[in-house]
């Protein structure tokens, strides 16, 4: 029998890991389309300065603005100039009235839907003194990837709970019922009756903290030596600690008359 629980508990540790690596793939790649929209800004122009500014204080408050930055006519004119070699136009070009121009850049893991339409209705207040260009492609592709891939990991977080509670099961029922023989005979020679059920409640503690308590041990080890630089949200561990117990009662459940 202590084969059989030295057998369920490396299952059940494989199992955790692949559940675990789930939540850590899911989290670096919804990091990586994040950062595609953080390093995505909007550009406003605006003849008037004193427009930009209000504009600024209305909204660098909110929780999903990274960063704004107002750049005067005069610094997009010497922009223009070193970027696009126009030295020998330098005088005609000072003489353009340009426009000011603000570059808001966002969080990526909060600017979404709403926000952007928030974002959007006070712009409208400040047209048309205000105008601004945004790559909506390419932030509706990007949002577009997220709901893909969270519908993704939804999917694959159900499938790991449906495997974990049948590969537990099985395991558990294939592993007791090959050792009714040992409990037969320990009962004819005048066992303790009610010992097999202590048993099997003391090998269920077994299974459901030991796996979980490596692969704990492993994750904040890792994240420790910062080998690691995405976290799990420790509720998932509660999660899987619930999975295993429910495996276990359904198995003592299905095992019935076996356990007395």
């Amino acid at each position: 029998m202590k084969k059989g629980i030295f057998f369920q508990t490396i299952a059940i540790f494989i199992i955790l890991l692949g559940w675990n690596l789930l939540h850590l793939g899911f989290e670096f790649q919804k990091d990586i389309l994040e950062d595609n929209i953080s390093t995505s800004p909007m550009m406003l122009l605006s003849m008037q300065e004193n427009t930009l500014e209000q504009l600024r204080s209305n909204i660098e408050k909110n929780d999903y603005i990274k960063n704004v930055t107002i750049i005067q006519d005069s610094i997009i004119a010497e922009r223009l100039i070193e970027n696009y070699d126009l030295e020998d136009s330098n005088e005609i070009l000072r003489s353009y009235l340009l426009p000011t121009a603000m570059q808001i850049t966002f969080v990526g893991d909060k600017f979404q839907i709403e926000q952007k339409q928030e974002l959007e209705r006070i712009l409208l207040e400040y047209s048309p003194l205000v105008i601004y260009y945004f790559d909506e492609t390419q932030w509706q592709g990007t949002q577009n990837k997220i709901e893909l891939l969270r519908k993704g990991y939804y999917a694959g977080f159900g499938l790991f709970i449906i495997l974990m509670l049948f590969i537990s099961i099985f395991l558990r029922i294939h592993f007791e019922m090959k050792s009714n023989l040992f409990w037969k005979i320990y009962h004819s020679s005048g066992g303790n009756i009610g010992k097999r059920r202590k048993q099997f409640f003391v090998n269920s503690l077994y299974l459901c903290f030991i796996p979980l308590i490596l692969n704990v041990a492993i994750y904040y080890t890792l994240i420790y030596f910062q080998l690691l630089h995405f976290e799990i949200d420790y509720r998932f561990f509660g999660i899987e600690l619930l999975t295993l117990v429910i495996s276990s009662l359904f198995a003592g459940i299905a095992l019935g008359n076996n356990l007395k």
